[in-house]
């Protein structure tokens, strides 16, 4: 298979784009840049991939002491207390709500609802139900773990 040369003096002369010919790589030469390619882009992977894990093993460091921080009753409890009544509230709320859409006195207005305000309505309930659920299992574990009273 023949390979064409070109000079840059050709390039320099003949400036219409007509006048370029296409030059024919072997395949051997291109395959051979393809795999240099994939080993360069494996290699910048890595070098990426373990300035990350290094980022993350601070970020993990850190969160750790801050965790720790966090974790003391003067901050915990008053969270736990303010995650109880949201999640409470919103249960109420909800309740309420279908309570009144299905009083006889909304009968002649009631629509049916529709299918974004059902799923953000089980969502709501769903997520509380679990708030509720985590607050309980962290008092219970905080109690038999710590053996403090919340």
């Amino acid at each position: 298979m023949a390979t064409q040369r070109v000079n840059i003096s050709d390039f320099e002369q003949n400036q219409d784009a007509a006048s370029f010919k296409a030059v024919d790589v072997p395949v051997k030469t291109s395959f051979s840049v393809f795999i240099l390619t994939v080993v360069e882009a494996v290699c910048v992977f890595y070098v990426a991939a373990a300035k990350s894990g290094f980022i993350l093993l601070a970020a993990g460091i850190a969160t750790g002491a801050w965790a720790t921080f966090l974790h003391q009753d003067s901050i915990r409890i008053p969270v736990l207390l303010l995650v109880l009544v949201g999640a409470m509230l919103n249960l109420f709320l909800l309740w309420k709500a279908n309570r009144l859409r299905n009083s006889p006195a909304a009968a002649w207005r009631k629509r049916a609802l529709t299918k974004k305000e059902r799923l953000r309505t089980a969502l709501v309930a769903s997520f509380s139900t679990l708030t509720l659920v985590l607050v309980v299992m962290e008092i219970l574990f905080q109690r038999s773990l710590h053996h403090t009273l919340m």
